[in-house]
C-alpha cells in the first residue's frame, strides 16, 4: 500500500509552513502580491528555487530542506538583527505595497498596525489547535500578542514553523480507526455514532422524534442531544432539568464524559435535588468519572468544590483548589483561568490575576473581557486607559446569549453611552444606553435604579406625563428586590427634584 502522508495546507490543526502561506495570503489585501512561492521567499529571502519543491514544502510532503533550517539556526540567535528583511517582505505582501530601507523601530511600528495582531491571533489559534505544541509555546505566543510584540510572536512562530515542526506526517489510521482510539474509554460503540450522525444529516423537521427514538435504543449521543436541549431551554423555551438528568444518565451510563459532568453541576447547581449531603458525595463521584474519562470542565468543577469545600469528607483546601484548576488551564479552559485570577486578585497579587484575565479576554470570553474593561475604566493594576476598556467591554458582547456577560451591557450603557466619552471618542447617546439597560433588567438589579434616572432628567427637561408612568413602572418592579435597600435613599433625593405628588411611592418601602 502507498505511503500517505497528511496534508499540511489546508487544515486548522497543525501550524505549518503551509498554512502560514495559507493564512498569509487570506489577509493580505492584494492578493496579487501573495502567492506561496512570494510568501516563502519572504520567510528565507531566497529567490532561485523552484515552485515544485515549494509547493512538495508547503504541503507538507517533503521536511523542510536543512539549508533552510540553517537559514533559521542562524536567525534564532539573533532575532531583531536577523529578522527585519523578512517582516518588511511580510509587511509588503499583506499590505500590497513595497517598503524598503526602514529601520527595525519602523518595522515595529508598522507591525502594531491591527491587521498584524489579526494575523498572530489567526496563527496562534492554530497552535493551540496542534497537538505537538506544547502549552509552554502558546501561553508564550499569548503573552507577546497581548503586550503587542507582534515581531517577536511572528519570530517565534516562523523559528518554530522551520526548526520545530515536524513534516511529513505520516497518516497510521484510517479515519474509523481515530474515532474508534477517542472512544476507547467508553462503552460507545461506532455504530451508535453513525446512527446518530444519519440522523443528524438527514433529518429535518422530525429531528426531535428520531433523536427520542434513538434514546429508546440507549444511543449516548442522541440522549446526550436532547438532554443538551433540555438543559438549555431549546426543547419547550425553558430548561427541563429532571428530563435532562434522565437523558444525560443514560449517556453517563456509556461514559460520557460531558454527560458526567453536567449531571454533577445540576446538583451542585441545585438545578435538581435539593444538595443534600448525599446528593453532594453522588454529584462529586460523576465529577471524579468525568475527570477520569477526560473531562477538563470537571477538572476545573473540582477545584471549585475544594475551593467551597464541598469535596466529600475533606476541607475546604484554596491549594488543591489551585491545582486543579493550573491543570485545566494548562488546557486553555478559560473559566480555570478566571477562577485563578479571582484567587490573585483576592490576594492582591494583581499581576497573576491579570495574566490569567488577559489570557481569558485573548479567547474573547465575556466574563473576562468584562473584567478587563473595568480594570483598564479604574486603572486597576494598568494605567487608566477608557479606549481600551470600551473595547474589552465591547469584545464581551460578542459572545453567545448563554454565555454572556451582562455586566458588559451595564458598562457601556452607565460609562460610555449616558453621558459619552471623550477619552474613548464616543458620542452621547442616551437612548442607546436605555436600550442597554432594559436588555439587562433580568440579571442585574441596578440597571431600573438608571433608568429612574434618566427618566427623572427627562421629565425636569419635559414634563412628560408619560415620563411619571415610566419612573413608576420601574420603581414599583424595583422595590420588590432586595437591592432597593441599597438604593432607596439615593432614589428619594433624585425625586425630590421633581414634583413627588405626581409619583405613586409604594408605603412602607
Amino acid at each position: 500500500m502507498d505511503t500517505k502522508y497528511l496534508k499540511m495546507n489546508n487544515n486548522q490543526r497543525h501550524l505549518s509552513l503551509g498554512n502560514f502561506c495559507r493564512i498569509v495570503k487570506e489577509f493580505s489585501l492584494n492578493k496579487t502580491f501573495a502567492s506561496q512561492t512570494e510568501i516563502f521567499y519572504a520567510i528565507f529571502g531566497v529567490d532561485d528555487i523552484s515552485d515544485s519543491t515549494i509547493n512538495n514544502y508547503c504541503i507538507g510532503y517533503r521536511s523542510i530542506g536543512t539549508d533552510f533550517k540553517q537559514i533559521y539556526i542562524k536567525r534564532k540567535s539573533y532575532p531583531n538583527k536577523e529578522f527585519d528583511e523578512t517582516m518588511l517582505a511580510l509587511i509588503s505582501i499583506i499590505k500590497g505595497q513595497i517598503y524598503h530601507d526602514t529601520n527595525h523601530e519602523s518595522i515595529i511600528n508598522l507591525l502594531n498596525e491591527g491587521i498584524f495582531k489579526r494575523l498572530c491571533l489567526e496563527l496562534y489559534n492554530l497552535a493551540k489547535n496542534d497537538e505537538t505544541i506544547n502549552t509552554d509555546f502558546t501561553k508564550n505566543l499569548n503573552r507577546l500578542i497581548n503586550e503587542n510584540d507582534i515581531y517577536s510572536a511572528i519570530c517565534e512562530i516562523l523559528i518554530y514553523i522551520v526548526l520545530e515542526k515536524k513534516q511529513p506526517v505520516y497518516i497510521e489510521k484510517n479515519q474509523k480507526e481515530l474515532f474508534e482510539s477517542i472512544l476507547n474509554n467508553t462503552n460507545i460503540s461506532m455504530y451508535e455514532l453513525e446512527k446518530f450522525l444519519k440522523v443528524q444529516f438527514q433529518d429535518g423537521i422530525n429531528h426531535a422524534y428520531s433523536l427520542k427514538k434513538l434514546t429508546k435504543e440507549k444511543n449516548a449521543y442522541a440522549a446526550f442531544e436532547l438532554g443538551e436541549m433540555e438543559y438549555s431551554g431549546r426543547m419547550i423555551g425553558k430548561p427541563r432539568y429532571i428530563k435532562a438528568y434522565e437523558y444525560f444518565k443514560i449517556a453517563a451510563e456509556k461514559n460520557n464524559p460531558r454527560a458526567n459532568w453536567l449531571i454533577a453541576k445540576m446538583i451542585l447547581d441545585g438545578q435538581i435535588g435539593s444538595k443534600t449531603e448525599e446528593e453532594i458525595k453522588e454529584a462529586y463521584e460523576y465529577l471524579k468519572n468525568a475527570e477520569g474519562l477526560g473531562s477538563i470542565a470537571a477538572i476545573n468543577t473540582i477545584g471549585l468544590c475544594y475551593l467551597n469545600g464541598l469535596v466529600p469528607n475533606e476541607p475546604k483546601d484554596v491549594k488543591k483548589a489551585i491545582k486543579y484548576f493550573e491543570k485545566a488551564a494548562a488546557n486553555d479552559y478559560v473559566y480555570a483561568h478566571n477562577n485563578l485570577g479571582k484567587i490573585y486578585e483576592k490576594e492582591k497579587n494583581y499581576k497573576k490575576a491579570f495574566e490569567h484575565y488577559s489570557f481569558s479576554a485573548s479567547l474573547e470570553e465575556s466574563w473576562a473581557s468584562n473584567k478587563l474593561g473595568q480594570w483598564y475604566q479604574k486603572g486597576i493594576y494598568v494605567e487608566q486607559d477608557m479606549q481600551k476598556a470600551y473595547e474589552y467591554y465591547k469584545q464581551a458582547l460578542d459572545v453567545p446569549q448563554n454565555i454572556l456577560n451582562y455586566w458588559a451591557y451595564f458598562n457601556l450603557a452607565k460609562y460610555f453611552y449616558l453621558k459619552g466619552s471623550y477619552e474613548a471618542h464616543i458620542e452621547k447617546d442616551v437612548n442607546k444606553a436605555i436600550e442597554y439597560f432594559e436588555y439587562t433588567l433580568d440579571n442585574i438589579d441596578e440597571s431600573y435604579e438608571e433608568l429612574i434616572y434618566i427618566y427623572i432628567e427627562k421629565y425636569k427637561q419635559n414634563q412628560n406625563e408619560e415620563y411619571i408612568s415610566t419612573i413608576n413602572k420601574y420603581l414599583n418592579i424595583l422595590s420588590l428586590k432586595p437591592y432597593y435597600k441599597k438604593c432607596k435613599e439615593r432614589i428619594k433625593d433624585k425625586l425630590e427634584e421633581i414634583e413627588r405628588e405626581k409619583l405613586i411611592i409604594i408605603k412602607n418601602n
